[in-house]
């Protein structure tokens, strides 16, 4: 590069050498000179139009003929573009392996914009909701998929965890979606059919609630026969006497299990739910606090700080059910000399009701299983304290239907904290008639 910059600037300079010597000899310095700059400034336009006219209309030619400085310009450019065709081509060969593999996708897969703006879509995603090209391209995806649980899901950006919803083109057919944001808080919407999962989680939810309900007529057969027992026990041998206190005992755990599993599939089914209504926060831990009392050892400390304009919007009972489940479980599970604490605190943003303990604490690897049904940390722990290992599970139903979320901190040996956080939309502080 620097040989040719080198060679033009000698020849430059030699034609103007010429120029000058000439025009001395013909007594025309000026007028020789200024051909030779017009020459030069006319042979530099030439080639700036043959590049230009070349760039804008030649396509995939070949640059046309040229020399020095202008040679190599022309030669790297067409280098250049080349290269960019190769870059092209290979993209172009990607995006369309992409685009190919995703639409032979059995899930369905939808682009759309950071308003929620249709801009592709596969042709699963196009089966599953009734999308047409290109009338619905454009189109706001909520106008297609005219749900409420969907608008709320997409507007509210609860994107958290996946949605299942009936298909809004397909009848029979239930979808999970789940959402990511990308790039400019575009949204990457995945589509899969799990109607056959859903089937087979409603087959196990009614089975749960009809094998509880037709539990409960011969449970009750047996304790009424336990009962009549109990009344003769001190007649018997003290054999028999332990073995009826025995069954006794587990009758009423497995009533009370009954009770809860008849309650979780009420809460799964949302069937005969309570009407919501503002409630007291302080008058519902006070309910509870009437019940647990008893259970309290001398050694335990319970501190209760709700404030007395603290207002919840909800299902008395359901709130009533999972407060209590809390507190039970911070008293089970916090050894004598144990302290629990409950809690209210609100904001402009939220409701948050805590239960905190002085417990043994759990290991935060557990945490994300703690309201499954029946898991427990301690297998042998159950039997000991009396639980049914539904309690988180009813907790985290019960939230659910309140629009609120359960959050568990806890580390071994610390003692556990857990806490229900409520939306603003479902919490007051003024003052308003007791119910």
């Amino acid at each position: 590069m620097k040989s040719i910059w080198r060679n033009t600037i000698i020849s430059w300079l030699i034609g103007l050498t010429a120029c000058v010597v000439i025009g001395l000899i013909i007594g025309q310095l000026l007028g020789v000179l200024l051909l030779y700059v017009l020459g030069s400034l006319y042979w530099q336009l030439y080639q700036l139009y043959q590049f230009h006219n070349w760039l804008r209309y030649s396509g995939k030619a070949a640059p046309p003929e040229a020399s020095g400085i202008w040679g190599q310009v022309f030669d790297a450019v067409y280098r250049l573009q080349k290269k960019q065709r190769k870059s092209k081509r290979r993209m172009r060969q990607a995006l369309t392996r992409v685009e190919s593999s995703t639409t032979a996708l059995k899930e369905g897969v939808i682009m759309a914009d950071n308003q929620g703006n249709l801009e592709w879509w596969n042709n699963s995603a196009a089966h599953f909701f009734g999308l047409m090209r290109p009338v619905d391209r454009g189109q706001a995806i909520t106008n297609i998929v005219r749900s409420p649980e969907f608008f709320k899901y997409f507007s509210q950006k609860r994107f958290g965890e996946p949605l299942i919803i009936k298909s809004p083109a397909k009848d029979g057919i239930y979808l999970e979606i789940q959402t990511t944001l990308y790039d400019k808080n575009d949204h990457l919407i995945f589509v899969r059919d799990v109607t056959r999962l859903h089937l087979l989680e409603k087959m196990r939810k009614d089975f749960v609630a009809n094998a509880s309900h037709e539990l409960k007529t011969p449970l009750t057969v047996i304790k009424g026969y336990l009962e009549t027992l109990e009344m003769f026990k001190d007649s018997l041998p003290k054999s028999m006497q332990k073995g009826i206190v025995n069954m006794s005992e587990q009758s009423e755990r497995m009533e009370q299990l009954i009770e809860d599993l008849l309650l979780l599939s009420r809460l799964e089914s949302d069937d005969k739910r309570e009407e919501n209504q503002w409630h007291k926060v302080s008058n519902l831990v006070e309910s509870i606090q009437n019940i647990t009392t008893p259970m309290l050892s001398k050694q335990h400390f319970l501190s209760v700080d709700i404030p007395e304009e603290a207002r919840l919007y909800g299902s008395y009972k359901e709130l009533y059910s999972a407060f209590s489940n809390l507190i039970v479980n911070a008293i089970k599970y916090s050894p004598d000399g144990g302290s629990i604490y409950v809690t209210w605190e609100s904001s402009d943003l939220n409701g948050v009701f805590s239960v905190k303990d002085t417990g043994l604490g759990i290991d935060p690897r557990h945490i994300p299983r703690l309201t499954e049904r029946f898991f427990r940390v301690d297998k042998g722990r159950g039997s000991k304290t009396g639980g049914t290992g539904l309690g988180l599970a009813i907790v985290k139903h019960v939230l659910l239907h309140h629009d609120a979320k359960l959050q568990i901190r806890s580390q071994p040996g610390n003692g556990s904290t857990f806490s229900c956080h409520f939306p603003a939309s479902r919490i007051r502080t003024d003052s308003i008639p007791d119910l």
